[in-house]
């Protein structure tokens, strides 16, 4: 097999897109694709990358900011993520969060399938309600929701606009439904420190933890949503998920996650489809105080339950491992532990990824990035054995790629190499996901 590697590196030191898609738009990839990979600067510029089962380029620039196409009336610019799961290998979904919009494309065929809007505001309009989407799930081919992680300030705006919730669309239009699932029950308040005008603590007061729904992720017959709650501030509640039921678009459940908070990542647990891993960050510069990992169980009537977990607090010397995770089956995570830097920028602490037993309790280091927030979204495909981790290395030795690893039957996961992703632009990795 051929070894890959690549690297990420922070926005603002990424240099300007050279997006090289031809001005004819798309192209039909069939499906050749098994991965998908978004490469952004985060100030504009953008490409995907489409891998194949081995991780081996397919389409160096499948679609990016540059794209040419009658149908793609918002260009993929601003803030574009992928959801957290798949719903088939023929079909590539794109979330911009910054101007709110979902885009569905037809690989198979390399044509846009439509656009939708995920609220009514004017996408320029700075002062204007963003529902700042986070994440979709297709339920079938005329019903899908996407989770908006705004609330609306203007209480008085009708409900399909009040944000804190998740909307329906039917992904054959690409226009919304008229069903909605509000989570804003799920906000609570909060004591958090105030400041002056020169960052001096000067009291207590107290703050809403806003619910801000992100990642929406399958388990059964029910969709386990992330809940951040967190406050203006960022400023955190105890870490929590809802569980809804999408055909009645109602919550069946709702689980605090003690010892932590900032729970918003969620990503299905290999072969078990009634199970989901969630990531929960803690606040930033905690040192892990309220991160961990958990593994959660669906019923068949919507209920959810702790498996397993890890709590970073829990475990003397332990690598923070809060965040960008993907299962390897069982209790087995893959996980990254973020680095940081010093007052003048330079990489104090370099990103790792861990594997992580939730059932023991031990963490495995895999690689360490040569950049801090340098390692991004990982994906793993179990019948090839591939796990691809992107990368972005340091300011000095910047990478445009992701790192391969080879899992074998036993969990045994060594390091590959590198593979550069989109080789003639000077954008970052930030994000793998199996198609």
């Amino acid at each position: 097999m051929k070894k890959l590697l690549g690297s990420l590196l922070a926005c603002a030191l990424l240099g300007a897109c050279n997006d090289s898609t031809t001005a004819s738009g798309l192209s039909a990839a069939h499906h050749d694709g098994y991965f998908a990979v978004v490469s952004t600067n985060y100030t504009g510029a953008t490409t995907i990358s489409l891998l194949g089962k081995e991780g081996d380029v397919v389409h160096a620039e499948w679609v990016g900011s540059k794209t040419q196409d009658a149908n793609l009336r918002i260009p993929l610019a601003d803030d574009v993520v992928l959801p957290s799961t798949s719903y088939s290998r023929r079909y590539l979904t794109t979330i911009e969060r910054g101007l709110g919009v979902v885009t569905r494309f037809d690989i198979d065929a390399g044509k846009v399938l439509g656009q939708l809007r995920t609220d009514e505001s004017v996408a320029t309009d700075k002062a204007a309600f963003h529902s700042n989407p986070q994440d979709v799930y297709y339920v079938s081919e005329t019903s899908a929701w996407v989770s908006r992680w705004a609330g609306n300030p203007d209480k008085a705006a009708k409900a399909s606009e009040l944000g804190t919730d998740l909307i329906e669309f039917d992904p054959s239009t690409m226009k919304r439904k008229g069903r909605r699932i509000d989570l804003s029950q799920y906000t609570t308040v909060i004591e958090e420190i105030t400041y002056d005008d020169k960052f001096n603590p000067i009291g207590m007061q107290k703050s809403p933890a806003y619910a801000r729904p992100t990642a929406l992720v399958p388990a059964g017959d029910f969709v386990v949503v992330g809940l951040v709650r967190a406050t203006d501030a960022f400023n955190y509640a105890p870490g929590m998920v809802a569980v809804v039921d999408p055909k009645t678009g109602k919550v069946s459940d709702a689980v605090e996650l003690t010892g932590a908070s900032n729970c918003g990542e969620v990503k299905p647990v290999l072969n078990q489809k009634s199970q989901v891993l969630v990531a929960c960050i803690g606040a930033w510069g905690d040192g892990g105080a309220a991160a961990g990992l958990f593994k959660l169980a669906v019923s068949s009537t919507g209920q959810a339950t702790v498996v397993s977990s890890f709590l970073v607090a829990d475990h003397k010397d332990a690598a923070d491992t809060n965040a960008n995770i993907v299962s390897l089956g069982g209790d087995l995570v893959v996980a990254v532990a973020a680095g940081s830097l010093d007052a003048k920028m330079k990489v104090s602490v370099p990103d790792a990824v861990y594997s992580v037993d939730l059932a023991t309790g031990k963490q495995t280091k895999l690689y360490a990035s040569q950049g801090a927030y340098a390692l991004g979204v990982p994906a793993y495909d179990a019948e090839s054995g591939v796990l691809l981790v992107p990368d972005a290395g340091d300011v000095s030795t910047p990478l445009y790629g992701v790192e391969r690893f080879i899992v074998d039957k036993s969990g045994s996961i060594e390091k590959d190499v590198f593979l550069k992703v989109a080789p003639t632009t000077t954008l970052a990795a930030r994000e793998v996901h199996a198609l």
